[in-house]
């Protein structure tokens, strides 16, 4: 009949740190792997308890020693991850395991497994930075599919769905929709470069007058349109004023003469279909263009030109 190998002489043959711990949490076993990780002797650990090692930290040490007496008592397992210094000087990143045991005869202990995973939870933190620079990649993608290459303002697309969410939501906004005055003499007398520069000088505008959750869209050509979050038909009016006297003031052509802009204003109405306040908007746009150009009409004024 061939030998049984000893419980021992199995622990010590495993590559993780094992400990075994008596009733009185004093240490009865360390494995080889225990001794080779933390670079000790079995005559320095043995018959001690957690408290008396000074080579794991002391806040480590009264938390394992609270813990042991924990399942000790229960008979229950628990598991952390924490970090060690190991005999190499590096910081680990380790599995901590262990559990109390009573056996048949009575003797009570505790069993404790040390797991480095070092390796792994670095291949796991390489894996989580890929995945969010894959986020963050898909994210610049969608917001840059979301956004005229001209202006870096939002794209017609994008103004739809913010429509179609606002609608369903049935929240308050209001819209205000840009024109600029005499564009196409600004591209046939200067070129399209230069009607390029006046319409990002323009989008700039209507951009730094909205607020952060607003949305400024180029809505098509030499339109622009923006959304007013919150917002009423007087609002809407007061910050599309502001914009037109701003175009006014400080956007010039290469022979001095200035560049303006007309809007038109419309509040949305709960329930409607998000595409009306747009039509009163665009009626409230023609209005101002019909009416003289660089000037803000509203929905109301449409109403009273047409009585």
């Amino acid at each position: 009949m061939e030998p049984t190998p000893s419980l021992f002489t199995v622990l010590d043959s495993v590559p993780n740190a094992i400990f075994l711990k008596n009733a009185d949490l004093r240490f009865i076993f360390i494995n080889k792997a225990y001794e080779r990780l933390f670079g000790v002797c079995k005559e320095d650990v043995l018959w001690k308890n957690v408290l008396d090692l000074s080579y794991l930290p002391e806040k480590d040490r009264e938390f394992y020693q609270r813990e042991d007496q924990e399942m000790l008592r229960r008979g229950q397992t628990s598991h952390h991850i924490f970090h060690y210094r190991f005999s190499d000087g590096e910081m680990h990143t380790c599995l901590y395991w262990s559990g109390g045991f009573s056996q048949a005869d009575g003797v009570r202990g505790l069993i404790g497994i040390i797991v480095d995973i070092t390796s792994q939870s670095e291949t796991i933190a390489t894996l989580q930075d890929e995945l969010k620079q894959v986020s963050t990649a898909k994210k610049i993608a969608e917001e840059r599919g979301a956004r005229d290459a001209l202006t870096g303002l939002y794209n017609r697309g994008a103004l739809e769905e913010a429509l179609r969410t606002q609608a369903k939501e049935r929240s308050l906004f209001s819209c205000v929709m840009f024109d600029i005055d005499h564009f196409k003499r600004v591209n046939d007398t200067f070129g399209h470069l230069e009607g390029d520069e006046v319409l990002k000088k323009v989008a700039r505008i209507i951009k730094e007058n909205s607020r952060g959750n607003d949305l400024a869209c180029r809505y098509g050509g030499e339109e622009f349109l923006l959304i007013l979050v919150g917002n009423g038909l007087r609002d809407a009016i007061f910050v599309a004023e502001r914009i037109r006297v701003h175009v006014a003031e400080t956007i010039l052509l290469p022979n001095g003469e200035h560049i303006t802009i007309s809007a038109g204003c419309g509040v949305y109405k709960s329930g409607e279909a998000a595409h009306i306040v747009l039509q009163r908007a665009d009626q409230a746009l023609y209005e101002a263009k019909a009416s003289g150009r660089n000037k803000v009409c509203d929905e109301t004024m449409c109403i009273i030109a047409r009585t």
